[in-house]
């Protein structure tokens, strides 16, 4: 450990570059203070690093040599098991909320509503104010190719509700099971 007094008089820079030479310990803290470029202009040399030593031969373990049986630490896996029913509840509950999310918003608004706001449909009678047909009823709109099909798009908060309302019980029972039922 550096001599306290030469510390402080290394932070105010009043320490003699001799001083620093001759104490590695100095030399490493006016290093990374001021910088080994700013020690090379003083005329600090860093201290000398001897020669490594060789390292020791060592040879095979003999037979008259005993070495333990190694046995390694296995923690259970319980905690992890765990952690992804965890996850695989949320996962349920935000897939409920999701649906009924959705289904909502197609029952009241429409689903055409939202996709020629973004620009994803372009079909007149779902885009047109016109219209107003921009709720999709599920079971007629269930294929790429049916979607495009003027049957499948009604005025919103209208027949089939039977359709609607199936999907928000079902999207509900979902969340709850996402919520209530733990894995054991």
């Amino acid at each position: 450990m550096p001599d306290p007094d030469a510390v402080r008089r290394l932070l105010e820079g009043e320490i003699d570059p001799s001083e620093i030479e001759g104490d590695p310990n100095l030399y490493a803290m006016a290093e990374r203070i001021y910088g080994s470029e700013a020690l090379e202009e003083m005329g600090v040399m860093g201290p000398q690093i001897g020669a490594v030593p060789e390292k020791a031969v060592i040879g095979a373990i003999t037979d008259d040599v005993s070495l333990p049986d190694f046995i390694p630490n296995i923690p259970d896996m319980k905690d992890i098991s765990l952690r992804g029913g965890r996850r695989r509840r949320w996962l349920v509950f935000t897939t409920g909320l999701l649906g009924i999310a959705s289904t909502a918003f197609n029952m009241v608004v429409g689903m055409g509503e939202a996709l020629c706001s973004v620009g994803v449909a372009n079909m007149k009678e779902i885009c047109n104010d016109d219209f107003g047909q921009t709720k999709v009823v599920w079971t007629e709109g269930y294929t790429f190719d049916k979607l495009h099909n003027i049957d499948t798009w009604v005025r919103p908060m209208t027949e089939p509700l039977l359709g609607d309302v199936l999907l928000l019980a079902f999207f509900s029972m979902l969340a709850i099971f996402g919520i209530l039922v733990k894995k054991k």
